[in-house]
């Protein structure tokens, strides 16, 4: 399977509405409003998959998902992802279909949360820590103060009781895991060149996904069809199915430097303070 990887809120959607957009080339920004995990519409055949969906894990387990704490779950991983494989190849034939996924690169009590025998490709979006917490605090409903300490805790998990845990760690903990994968091939890209070069930056990643006719002119289109503008306009006719209570609009900003008029000067200095080094690397400088 291809993933697509993240920290929460670093461009994981847009990459895997572009490549539905690609893979279904009569889609409008529209349908992208109507998919759900039950529907078996065309467009929820190509977008609605990934590894926090409970069926997967509810098939292979004698328990109900609220009795399990992380570490069952995290045994029962291997087996919901093949589970996962093998609906996904019989669902649909459109390609290339990204799974989901806010896992870090690493482990729960020992056990490897991925496994090259279902790990064919990840593509891993990344995003300015700054803008991060903005925007993560609006989709959690939690305070800016809340979510940089938060970014900052090493076994920090979302999820839990109806839901499946998500080990994110810390935002230089993600980053890192994912930039020193060895055993799978992964395809690191930083949101904000996504923003400046949409059209070269998506060109590689679907190259990079063995994305089939692939051309300039077909990245072109589904680009287009995946502006920020025209799916916040139609956000506001159709709610976004993945958009959470805390929040008025999943397609928030979309900006690169919106921290900069958000983030109070101690939160900014404490998240330059937390992942300086990885910010470094990724080019992100400081004010």
């Amino acid at each position: 399977m291809q993933f697509v990887a993240s920290y929460p809120k670093s461009g994981n959607t847009w990459i895997r509405l572009v490549a539905a957009a690609y893979s279904l080339q009569n889609v409008t920004a529209e349908d992208f409003m109507r998919f759900n995990e039950d529907d078996e519409s065309r467009i929820s055949n190509v977008i609605r998959f990934g590894d926090g969906t409970k069926y997967y894990f509810q098939a292979v387990s004698p328990y109900p998902i609220k009795a399990l704490n992380f570490s069952a779950q995290a045994r029962l991983r291997p087996a919901a992802m093949l589970k996962l494989e093998h609906e996904l190849s019989e669902t649909t034939t459109q390609r290339p279909i990204l799974v989901k996924s806010h896992h870090l690169n690493g482990d729960v009590d020992g056990i490897n949360l991925w496994n090259p025998a279902w790990t064919d490709r990840v593509v891993n979006p990344v995003r300015d820590p700054r803008e991060v917490c903005c925007s993560f605090a609006a989709h959690m409903g939690n305070s800016l103060e809340k979510t940089a300490e938060q970014m900052n805790e090493e076994k920090f998990t979302i999820g839990g009781g109806e839901n499946l845990y998500h080990l994110l760690g810390t935002w230089s903990q993600h980053v890192r895991g994912w930039l020193s994968a060895d055993e799978t091939p992964v395809h690191t890209v930083r949101y904000e060149d996504m923003k400046a070069n949409p059209v070269g930056e998506f060109y590689d990643i679907l190259d990079f996904l063995n994305a089939p006719d692939l051309t300039i002119e077909r990245v072109e289109k589904a680009v287009e069809k995946t502006r920020f503008d025209r799916l916040k306009q139609k956000e506001n006719e159709h709610e976004f199915p993945e958009s959470t209570e805390h929040q008025d609009n999943f397609f928030r900003s979309g900006k690169t430097d919106g921290w900069k008029g958000e983030l109070p000067v101690r939160l900014v200095r404490k998240i330059e303070k937390d992942h300086g080094d990885m910010m470094n690397a990724l080019g992100y400088g400081y004010l």
